[in-house]
Order: structure tokens, then C-alpha cells, then sequence
């Protein structure tokens, strides 16, 4: 038996022990409580939550926002918070399924309503999506008009996509090459930059996947090698320094990064970090350029004075030689 098996065997039993012995609450308390408990596989869907009804709700987020779904590890409070749960919300994501499935057997919840939120949503239009799905179902459960809320949500995400778009036309992005984590290239490439490969978590590549990213990054120009935070924050950065591009860290969950809180400041904060590292990119090429052009100009100059030299030489040699013949 897999040691990560044993271990949800071994969290399934505590929490039954925990269940019988001691029927209070691991955490949040309904007895102090009379808010429902909304728990939530990730801080994508969490901080949804918390913008539309943080007052009304008690919020439990599963996964760390630094860390990969696919990295998580049950714990008995997650256990109890689902078996008091009034909802789940859930993405359906392949690193998720496997402990989801169990979580909500083991909390033994009939009554727990699960709301799947599927597809992207670190894009404009896909978070907007999941913002309109997560209102509508809290809507329901809280029998209350959220929808003041959620088009104020939407407004902000068109806003901020705008300004996005603005800034990416103006610096040109459609022609510039990057190479990312294949988790970030909806949102790189609906900022519009050019994503000639994408690459999975580091750990599953070859030193043959490795150097074929290089190789297609020397080949085509490539400007920036695209970290996802939650997988690896270094992986890109030695190849990066090997091909002359920029290394650029996203985020792609909320509340990883100070400022990141919800979707919106997400987004902001990672089209920051591909201008800034594009801006830096191109001040080091022109910066090699002006070099290169330097270097050039020197070598002309230096063989210009060399010819220069010689005809000298060669006139004062002759000079000398028509003295003498005198």
C-alpha cells in the first residue's frame, strides 16, 4: 500500500475516533455560529466567496493558495468543516479528484450540496464564469439578491481586462515569443503574447524535454521563460540564463503573493510581471545591440587606422627612398 494511501486511511480513522468520542466541532463551532459553512477546494473559489457574501458565510478554503492542488494533504478539521458544510464548491481538476472523492466520504455529509466549477478561470472571461456560477448557487442557499454584488464583480474584471489589453498593444506583445508552464498559457496567451511551448510540472521532464526547450527558445527569439509559482518558482530561471531571456513568475491562486487577494488583483499582478520582465528584455537587447554596434564601429575605426598607418609608412619610405636616389 502507497504511503500517501495509508495516510488518508489513517486521517479517515482519526476523524471517525474524533467524530464519536468528541461531537464539538474541530474549528468553527455551530454552535457559535449560526452562519453556514461554505467550504471551498481552492483560494480561486474561496476569494469569490469571500467578495460576494464574506458576511454572511463561514469560509473554509482547503488548499493552501501556495500550494498545488495536487500537493494537498487532508487534514481532520477539513474533514469536519465538510461534514458541517451547508456546500462545496470544487473545480473538477485532475490534481483534486483523488482526495476529493475521499474528503467527502469520510465526512459523511447526505446534505452537503456540490457545486462543480469547471474549465479556466485564470482568464477574464472564465473567471467571470466562475463568478456568476458561485453567485447564483450562493444566491439559492442564502435565498438572497446577490446580483448588485456579482455585476460589480464583473464590472471590475472587464475594467481591469481593458487596462490590461491597453498596455499589452502598446508594448507590442503579439510579437514577442515566450515559452511557459502549460498551467499559464490561457492567461499569457489572452494578453497576447506569442507561446511557441509549453512545459509540465519539472519534475516529469527529461533532460531531453529540457533541452528541446532551449534549443526552441535560441531558435526563436524567446523573451521570457513563464514560472508558475504553485508547481516551481525556478525551474525556468536556468534556462532563461541560457538562452538570454527574462525569468517570470505567475501566480495562479489568489493570496499567494501579498496584493493578490482576489482574481482581479491576480490578474493585475501577473500581466505586471510579464511587462516589466518584456521592458526588461528589450532595454538588454538594446543595451547588446548598442554594444555589438559599438564593437563594430571599433573595429572599423581600428582598421581604418591601420590602412592609414600603413599608406603613412609606405609614403615616408618612399620619401626616403627619392632622397636618396638625389
Amino acid at each position: 500500500m502507497k504511503s500517501r494511501e495509508k495516510a488518508i486511511i489513517l486521517t479517515i480513522l482519526t476523524v471517525l475516533i474524533f467524530a464519536t468520542v468528541m461531537p464539538i466541532g474541530l474549528t468553527v463551532s455551530t454552535n457559535e455560529s449560526e452562519k453556514p459553512i461554505v467550504v471551498c477546494t481552492t483560494n480561486v473559489l474561496g476569494s469569490i466567496v469571500k467578495e460576494i457574501v464574506d458576511e454572511d458565510v463561514e469560509i473554509v478554503v482547503l488548499v493552501n493558495p501556495g500550494l498545488c492542488p495536487a500537493d494537498y494533504d487532508m487534514k481532520p478539521s477539513d474533514i469536519w468543516a465538510v461534514s458541517h458544510a451547508k456546500a462545496l464548491f470544487y473545480h473538477d481538476i485532475p490534481g483534486e479528484k483523488p482526495w476529493l472523492e475521499n474528503l467527502i466520504l469520510a465526512s459523511r455529509n447526505e446534505d452537503l450540496l456540490q457545486v462543480k466549477v469547471p474549465g479556466t478561470y485564470n482568464t477574464p472571461e472564465g473567471a467571470k464564469r466562475c463568478i456568476r456560477i458561485i453567485g447564483g448557487n450562493l444566491s439559492q442557499i442564502l435565498s438572497k439578491d446577490l446580483s448588485p454584488k456579482i455585476t460589480s464583480m464583473l464590472n471590475a474584471i472587464d475594467s481591469v481586462a481593458n487596462e490590461i489589453k491597453n498596455e499589452a498593444q502598446s508594448l507590442s506583445v503579439e510579437n514577442v515569443n515566450v515559452i511557459c508552464m502549460k498551467w499559464q498559457k490561457p492567461f499569457v496567451e489572452w494578453v497576447g503574447f506569442k507561446v511557441i511551448a509549453v512545459y509540465n510540472p519539472p519534475e516529469t521532464l527529461s533532460a531531453e524535454d529540457i533541452n528541446s526547450l532551449i534549443n526552441t527558445a535560441r531558435q526563436n527569439n524567446v523573451a521570457l521563460i513563464i514560472d508558475n509559482l504553485q508547481v516551481s518558482a525556478e525551474f525556468g530561471e536556468s534556462i532563461a540564463s541560457e538562452v538570454g531571456a527574462i525569468h517570470v513568475v505567475l501566480t495562479n491562486f489568489p493570496g499567494a503573493i501579498p496584493g493578490t487577494e482576489n482574481l482581479t488583483q491576480m490578474f493585475q499582478y501577473n500581466a505586471r510581471q510579464l511587462f516589466d520582465g518584456l521592458i526588461k528584455w528589450r532595454i538588454i537587447k538594446d543595451l547588446e545591440d548598442e554594444t555589438e554596434n559599438l564593437k563594430t564601429q571599433l573595429t572599423i575605426f581600428q582598421a581604418t587606422t591601420f590602412v592609414a598607418a600603413t599608406i603613412a609608412v609606405v609614403e615616408l619610405v618612399l620619401l626616403f627612398a627619392r632622397r636618396r636616389t638625389r
